[in-house]
């Protein structure tokens, strides 16, 4: 699960982008697949997501869309290509994630993630340091911060995604924490929704 949807490809030891010539909604459905995203909502080229920063591998990949992983796909020789980086491509899939932190400023606010096309809070409850940290980490917004604690009571109006998200020491990324099944009603209170404060700014 990534939070970026730039396509990068693990190839001879280093990762690499994907160039956007002849990039189309096939190819972007055959990665959506293969990282178990859903289906492809857009092919997303010009590097919408940002520019990579290493190699780039492919270029003129022509995915069918029945492809088990995109390196099955024809496409240009590995590693050769007249590409930039702001050609980057990238993919929206229907099931893309990502973080937010809504009725804040900057880094201060209540955690939401985006799934299966809506945004929805995440829930407090179990929530480590580990997770709040993580979670700055992916807001760009520091490596630590605190769990705020001081809300009133009532009931939540709106969609709650996440709840026991449970992040570790060995965890790398918020998306690689345990947590209970993903659920529009994980929580119902609104003391149990997440607000954050991160410690840092990007």
């Amino acid at each position: 699960m990534a939070a970026l949807p730039r396509v990068e490809i693990y190839y001879q030891g280093s990762w690499g982008s994907v160039c956007d010539d002849g990039w189309d909604l096939s190819d972007a459905a055959v990665v959506c697949h293969q990282l178990g995203c859903g289906g492809a909502l857009e092919a997303v080229g010009s590097a919408r997501f940002g520019e990579g920063s290493a190699q780039i591998w492919l270029e003129s990949v022509n995915c069918s869309g029945a492809e088990a992983a995109l390196w099955d796909c024809p496409a240009g020789s590995w590693g050769q290509h007249d590409c930039g980086h702001k050609e980057d491509a990238g993919v929206i899939c229907s099931e893309f994630m990502a973080l937010r932190l809504e009725n804040g400023t900057n880094c201060s606010g209540r955690l939401q993630v985006f799934y299966n096309g809506a945004w929805g809070s995440v829930c407090s409850n179990s929530m480590t340091p580990e997770t709040v940290s993580l979670a700055c980490k992916e807001l760009g917004c520091g490596d630590s911060g605190s769990l705020e604690t001081q809300w009133p009571y009532g009931r939540l109006s709106g969609t709650a995604w996440l709840d026991r998200v449970e992040c570790g020491e060995r965890n790398s990324s918020f998306w690689q924490c345990p947590s209970a099944p993903w659920h529009p009603q994980s929580c119902d209170d609104l003391r149990e929704e997440t607000h954050i404060t991160c410690k840092g700014f990007s």
